[in-house]
């Protein structure tokens, strides 16, 4: 017989890592930012890549660790309606 629907604390269990994963992706995207603010660099040079990393990069980012949320957040509703729909 074929199982059908979720491995629900498997599922759970992928959603903490991929929240985890969110967090910390985060925290390096802000740590990346004080370290380019954080030392003397002026020129056209220094504001193209600070303008770069702010409007490109940092955005890019950003936008992975609110999108991993959003997966964690599914997974976890997911696993939430299959516990709902066996018990």
């Amino acid at each position: 017989m074929t199982m059908k629907g979720m491995d629900i604390e498997a599922g759970r269990q992928s959603a903490q890592t991929i929240q985890q994963g969110s967090q910390e992706l985060e925290q390096l995207t802000n740590t990346l930012t004080q370290s380019l603010e954080s030392f003397q660099w002026i020129g056209p040079d220094a504001d193209r890549t600070r303008q770069s990393w702010q409007s490109e990069h940092r955005t890019a980012l950003t936008n992975i660790s609110q999108a991993l949320q959003e997966f964690s957040t599914l997974i976890n509703n997911q696993a939430q309606e299959q516990e709902q729909v066996s018990s």
